[in-house]
């Protein structure tokens, strides 16, 4: 005959094996959490990076494009066109905008009839007037350039025009427009 407290006893066993049981069960839940965690860490990891490269590939198919446009426009070559490609990276990393931007503004002034020496000379401060007034680029270069030519001014005085309208238009109502 079985007494009470041997059952009690069994019954204490049997909780307590059950309770490993658990346990280990419980462990090995938490290990598939967190190797699932991981997967998922790298797997977001790989996806950002393909994201980055392939963000790099096109900003860099963009530069391009806007060069080759430059150059069929401005009809730039050799030392000249490599001059005007220098200066749109050298100003895209020191400026808000982009070297794409930057050459971009340096098309819409070949499109204008400047040369490829005047557009390295135009460029800055033509990117200072737009930063400063909020002004699109192409905007900023066809007044920019306008006024150059309109009062026979050399390319090397556009950094003078620029400080001028940049300071009548944030202390007045006048605008690129007006």
């Amino acid at each position: 005959m079985i007494d009470k407290n041997m059952r009690v006893k069994v019954s204490a066993k049997g909780a307590r094996k059950t309770s490993q049981q658990l346990g280990g069960v419980n462990s090995q839940i938490k290990n598939l959490a967190k190797s699932a965690g991981l997967a998922a860490a790298a797997f977001m990891g790989a996806r950002g990076l393909f994201n980055a490269f392939k963000s790099t590939i096109q900003v860099g198919k963009t530069f391009e494009q806007s060069l080759a446009n430059l150059r069929a426009i401005s009809g730039a070559t050799g030392s000249a066109f490599k001059a005007l490609e220098e200066d749109a990276k050298r100003l895209g990393a020191s400026t808000k905008f982009t070297a794409s931007n930057v050459a971009e503004l340096q098309t819409e002034f070949a499109k204008l009839g400047f040369l490829p020496s005047q557009i390295v000379k135009v460029t800055e401060a033509t990117l200072n007037l737009a930063a400063a007034t909020g002004e699109q680029l192409a905007d900023s270069a066809v007044v920019a350039g306008g006024t150059l030519r309109g009062f026979g001014m050399e390319a090397d005085e556009t950094t003078r025009v620029t400080d001028v309208m940049a300071a009548s238009f944030s202390s007045s109502a006048l605008n690129l427009e007006k």
